[in-house]
């Protein structure tokens, strides 16, 4: 999401178009080392790729066509195209005329199939790059080898041809066979293969003709990069080009038109709606579109408004000041300076020292600890798109201002992470080809995201302002943001570890996943208590939960839980309980 605070917005568009094809890239082949560059010619190297395109065809060119050649050369880079092209490359000579070009026409059918086959929503970016007058073209009177080219590709990739010339048509329909068994396979080597066999039928058609491709508006495609050149690509090497030719290329804009009657959206579509509760109905799954490392899905907020801050608090002081108060005078006396016990050394109890009469040398006390403070808390706030009813996201702000101020002049370690998701699954997965989504409600197609509203090395009073900007956004899979924040807490040293996780109790997918989540990280060491804002929801998944309404019972079991695990159970009132609420102070 893009605010005025995003420093991208000032960023050229090339750059943020190589930014979004690289991130693309990236997630598709899960590698978060890969670079992506504009050059002057489509290129590969170690770790990176290279799209040939002009700064204005980069800037102001359709975006499609654009993401279908960078997937198309990832393709090449996933697949280890380089030894098979060595290979073909030593299958031409003079009786081989355009072995190599030929075949790599016919390894662009077998990637793409391949791609598709693993990723549906890639079959849109390839398509975007072929013109949109295909079947209707004639390319009778381009050179034959172009033909070729044409012929194999499209036979390939099982697609309405073109006019050929019919001796072209009629060698590649004797071929058909061996061309669709090379475009099925699963590495270069098998299309090379079928290749070899294909190719003694179409070298009689190249005769004299052979190498006239280049001359009619070819490109060369992408060269091996090596490793020491520039990631910008103005100096890709162009000796051993191993270039796989680009076939079809299309610059112009798409024309895109509605189809079909209009009709209105179900329930699980609209944006915002609120997902039912359901459980046992099947395994989840994650797109590898939306796979992304920790690391990857962090996204720091930026600085908020401190009027807008001041508010919430005051709101917050008015419901439940007075109880955090009574925390606070609590945890100050157990660390009064305190003796206690009957010791034979320590400091002398004077009132006592006549029992030495009867040999009783217990006469001694000694210092006695207060509460417990070994304590690092993770708070989990939901940001999906439920949360935007009864405007249940700023009751769950005022909770995470709540416990930030409590745990802030406690001086415990505390971070607050805002959980949702980069967009609605729903339209994700119609835009992979997941269709109808709702059949697809236990796979995650959207990558996730979690804001660090603030990190545990970071002081609360720097960062505070952060968390007026909680609000609804796309979706929730609260099981994996509960895993995302417990392995940042197990990397604290705190022997007692709490999580809260502040919702309202409705997940994406089968609620089955989030209940064994919960459940693992008990048996763990980890305590997990649910709140839920407005919906009781967690009481079905957490085994310690409680459902607020307002700030008051809001603070009333926040605290008491925190008081709690701080050593004053039973001197602020009963904690959370399983599938209760908090007790009265």
């Amino acid at each position: 999401m893009t605010t005025t605070s995003d420093t991208r917005s000032a960023t050229p568009a090339s750059d943020r178009r190589r930014e979004r094809l690289e991130r693309l890239l990236q997630i598709t082949a899960q590698r978060y080392n890969l670079r992506f560059a504009f050059g002057d010619r489509d290129a590969l190297g170690d770790g990176r790729v290279v799209v040939g395109a002009g700064s204005d065809a980069a800037r102001e060119g359709s975006y499609p066509p654009l993401r279908g050649r960078a997937l198309h050369l990832l393709g090449h880079l996933l697949s280890e195209w380089k030894p098979a092209a060595d290979e073909a490359a030593a299958c031409e000579s003079e009786a081989s005329p355009s072995f190599r070009r030929l075949w790599h026409s016919l390894e662009d059918a077998r990637l793409e199939n391949w791609m598709t086959r693993r990723w549906p929503g890639m079959a849109a970016s390839f398509r975007s790059q072929w013109p949109r007058d295909l079947p209707a073209l004639h390319l009778q009177r381009i050179p034959v080898e172009r033909q070729l080219e044409w012929g194999l590709y499209l036979a390939g990739r099982r697609l309405p041809g073109p006019k050929l010339r019919e001796d072209v048509q009629q060698a590649l329909q004797e071929s058909s066979a061996d061309i669709e068994r090379g475009a099925d396979g699963e590495q270069p080597g098998d299309s090379l293969e079928a290749f070899k066999v294909v190719y003694p039928r179409l070298s009689s058609l190249l005769g004299a003709q052979a190498g006239f491709g280049g001359s009619h508006g070819d490109r060369s495609g992408p060269v091996a990069l090596p490793p020491d050149e520039s990631e910008s690509g103005e100096a890709l090497a162009a000796e051993g080009d191993f270039g796989i030719p680009e076939i079809l290329v299309d610059d112009g804009l798409v024309e895109a038109r509605s189809l079909g009657r209009q009709r209105t959206m179900p329930e699980w579509y609209r944006p915002g709606s609120a997902p039912w509760f359901e459980r046992g109905l099947a395994e989840k799954k994650v797109h590898p579109s939306a796979l992304r490392a920790d690391a990857e899905t962090i996204i720091i907020p930026p600085r908020g408004d401190a009027v807008a801050y001041r508010a919430m608090w005051t709101d917050v002081q008015r419901g439940a000041g007075f109880l955090m108060a009574r925390l606070l005078r609590l945890l100050e006396e157990e660390t009064y300076l305190r003796y206690g016990g009957r010791f034979r050394t320590g400091k002398v109890e004077m009132n006592r020292l006549w029992k030495q009469r009867l040999s009783d040398y217990r006469l001694f006390q000694r210092r006695v600890q207060g509460g417990r403070r070994e304590l690092a808390v993770s708070v989990l706030v939901d940001e999906s798109a439920s949360m935007q009813g009864r405007e249940k996201y700023r009751l769950a702000a005022k909770a995470a201002i709540l416990v930030g101020e409590c745990l802030s002049r406690l001086e415990i370690p505390l971070e607050i992470i805002g959980f949702s998701t980069a967009g609605f699954e729903a339209r994700e997965a119609m835009r992979l080809g997941l269709t109808p989504a709702h059949e697809h409600r236990t796979t995650r197609c959207s990558s996730l995201e979690h804001r660090i509203y603030k990190a545990f090395h970071e002081p609360y009073r720097f960062v505070r302002t952060r968390l007026t900007g909680i609000q609804p956004r796309c979706n929730n899979w609260d099981e994996e943001h509960l895993l995302f924040a417990y392995r940042r807490l197990r990397l604290r040293r705190e022997p007692v570890q709490l999580l809260l996780v502040i919702s309202d109790g409705q997940p994406n997918g089968d609620a089955d996943h989030l209940i064994r989540t919960a459940s693992r990280l008990e048996k763990e060491g980890c305590r997990v208590v649910g709140v839920g804002i407005g919906e009781d929801f967690v009481r079905r998944i957490y085994r310690d939960a409680v459902v607020v309404s307002d700030v008051r019972e809001m603070g009333q079991a926040l605290l008491s839980v925190i008081g709690a695990e701080l050593g004053l159970r039973g001197r602020i009132g009963s904690p959370v309980g399983a599938g209760g609420s908090a007790t009265a102070w």
